[in-house]
């Protein structure tokens, strides 16, 4: 998992300070080390891996142009991204095992029954184990980012999983309520929604991979904007807090009353790919 923070002034050498908050952060058995003649940092504890490595250049465009135009949630982010002058990359995973390297990864069917006769043994099998795990990584990204932008007076935020950018506010505020019962998926996911020529509604998820859940997925729906984007997020959010992988045919509670059927299917939208379809008019 990687986020790049966006930093207002030249970086100056700051090695020492990062890893200063890094083990103030997680605690003073952190074992903290320099890589790269100095310009990364490195912080290990409890079977994870922090990098923090110093560019002292904008962030490059190409990297950001797709984003931004995409973030119709913050009109001024290409205005703020082209005055930023140096950037953090900040990188967290976990340790490798001994001999293992160090790595730092629609149209035409309408929901409902006939799903029932897609098969998904071909799906790979994915582990319910890892999704706590991601999540916490998760989470330890995005307090990691908080830290070091607050220090270094961080712009924006890049989240490369989910590939969206977040202006510096609306991050430490979503770091703000951030709890193990409350994530912050509006960081970490994009509920990427959108209307098709016959007015049903489509919504697709880009970020849940990282989290060790296949992406969501929702095509031809009848349902609002606003059940769309707020089904999704509460099937997502649930299967991240309970550390739940979705099953073909499974149904799910969005709320006391309402409920969604979830299929894992070969991608509409990723092809070779295989993603969860929330078909949200099941219960009619």
């Amino acid at each position: 998992m990687i986020a790049i923070l966006a930093l207002k002034s030249k970086i100056v050498d700051q090695a020492h300070e990062i890893g200063d908050r890094l083990r103030e952060l997680l605690g003073e058995d952190t074992i903290v080390r320099l890589a790269d003649d100095g310009i990364t940092t490195i912080a290990e504890i409890a079977g994870v891996v922090v990098k923090v490595s110093r560019r002292d250049q904008p962030i490059p465009g190409e990297l950001l142009d797709g984003p931004i135009e995409n973030a119709w949630y913050w009109p001024e982010a290409r205005e703020v991204f082209s005055a930023h002058a140096s950037h953090l990359i900040v990188l967290c995973h976990k340790s490798p095992t001994p001999g293992e390297p160090d790595v730092s990864t629609a149209e035409g069917m309408e929901p409902g029954a006939e799903f029932e006769s897609l098969t998904p043994e071909k799906a790979p099998a994915l582990d319910e184990g890892e999704v706590g795990y991601s999540v916490q990584r998760a989470l330890l990204l995005t307090r990691v980012s908080q830290v070091l932008g607050a220090a270094f007076d961080a712009d924006g935020v890049y989240w490369d999983a989910s590939t969206t950018i977040h202006s510096w506010t609306a991050f430490d505020e979503s770091c703000q309520l951030m709890t193990p019962d409350r994530l912050p998926l509006r960081i970490w996911i994009d509920f990427r929604l959108w209307e098709a020529t016959d007015g049903t509604r489509g919504l697709a998820t880009r970020g849940l991979v990282a989290l060790s859940q296949r992406e969501l997925e929702v095509i031809g729906s009848t349902s609002s904007a606003e059940q769309v984007r707020a089904w999704s997020y509460t099937v997502a959010h649930y299967c991240l807090e309970q550390s739940q992988i979705l099953k073909h045919g499974q149904a799910v509670g969005v709320s006391a009353t309402e409920w969604v059927r979830a299929w894992v299917v070969e991608s509409r939208l990723e092809p070779g790919t295989w993603a969860t379809w929330l078909d949200l008019e099941a219960e009619e």
